[in-house]
């Protein structure tokens, strides 16, 4: 007589309990898939006879096993489940793979107004102490400070190359006519076909813009009549209260960073703690508070952290220590 496939039995073999005439049985019948491929070689019973809920709970336990993993092996392995399981199961596992891998590779991206991005978008981020080099499908790059995160799509496609940006980054944008490249930040908007222009969002409630080369048209996100077009060491800083004010600089001391130049010009010793801080992701203490007001100016090419104190030491007549992360001026 043919072996009854019941959810008693389903049960026990999840639970490693069968014995090996069960198991074969049960391996059997999840082979065949269909009561009407068994060639009447196994009775099963009436599948909504059987425990779905504790099913998918042992589907699911097992599921859960492959978190840690990387996210293609999840899909590839929860769609191995899925074959196995694909008499009562095999939906919602396609549907959790599919999900899950997608979660974590990349972000849906979601324009103001009407227009959505139907390209996927990734995530690349920088830390403290640390500057990346991007190049986009369409030869462009970006060259990212440290604490800076930037999200691009693998592709471009559509009339617009669009890319968003939160933290401090120079672009080196291809020329193309036909499809303008657009920056969004938090609350601005950056438009151009071809030219190098750097921005920085990390002033508390302001984005300033610094042109390198060629023309920019830099405007309010919300408001892009408030538009100013800008061109070669042009500045403008739109600010909380959404005005835009511009000014002429010296934009390659002040983008000298993007070529790894600590370039600093008459600044105090505050001021330059807090850029020495991020840039080499230290913790620096001033014992001497009158120290803090003093100036100073230094331009050092890849410099360590060592050939930066020693030159504010030499100049500045100060001590200092290096203990792990932490730096003590004194």
């Amino acid at each position: 007589m043919a072996k009854k496939i019941s959810k008693e039995l389903l049960i026990k073999y999840h639970q490693n309990q069968c014995s090996e005439v069960e198991r074969k049985a049960v391996k059997e019948w999840l082979e065949l898939n269909d009561a009407e491929d068994a060639s009447g070689e196994l009775e099963l019973v009436n599948r909504e006879e059987i425990d779905s809920d504790q099913i998918w709970f042992n589907v699911s336990q097992n599921v859960s096993q492959l978190e840690n993993q990387r996210p293609f092996e999840q899909a590839v392995k929860t769609r191995s489940l899925a074959v196995r399981y694909r008499s009562y199961a095999a939906a919602v596992l396609v549907l959790f793979a599919v999900g899950f891998s997608t979660y974590y590779l990349f972000d849906a991206i979601e324009l103001t107004g009407n227009t959505k991005v139907a390209d996927q978008y990734q995530t690349i981020q920088t830390q403290r102490g640390e500057k990346r080099t991007v190049t986009l499908s369409d030869g462009s790059t970006i060259r990212m400070n440290y604490e800076t995160q930037i999200q691009v799509p693998e592709q471009f496609e559509g009339d617009e190359r669009i890319v968003y940006l939160t933290g401090h980054a120079h672009f080196d944008v291809v020329r193309d006519t036909e499809r303008p490249f657009v920056i969004y930040t938090e609350d601005s908007k950056t438009q151009v076909l071809g030219t190098s222009f750097d921005i920085n969002t990390k002033e508390k409630g302001a984005t300033e813009i610094i042109v390198t080369s060629g023309k920019v048209a830099f405007s309010d996100k919300n408001q892009e009549n408030n538009l100013v077009t800008l061109t070669l060491n042009n500045r403008a800083v739109l600010g909380a209260d959404n005005s835009i004010v511009t000014d002429e600089v010296d934009a390659l001391i002040l983008t000298a960073w993007k070529d790894n130049r600590l370039v600093l010009k008459d600044k105090t010793l505050k001021e330059i703690v807090s850029v020495l801080e991020p840039w080499f992701d230290v913790q620096v203490t001033v014992e001497n508070q009158q120290l803090l007001d003093d100036r100073f100016s230094l331009s050092l090419n890849n410099p360590p952290l060592t050939g930066a104190l020693e030159r504010l030491a030499f100049m500045g007549s100060f001590d200092y220590q290096i203990d792990g992360k932490k730096v003590i001026i004194r």
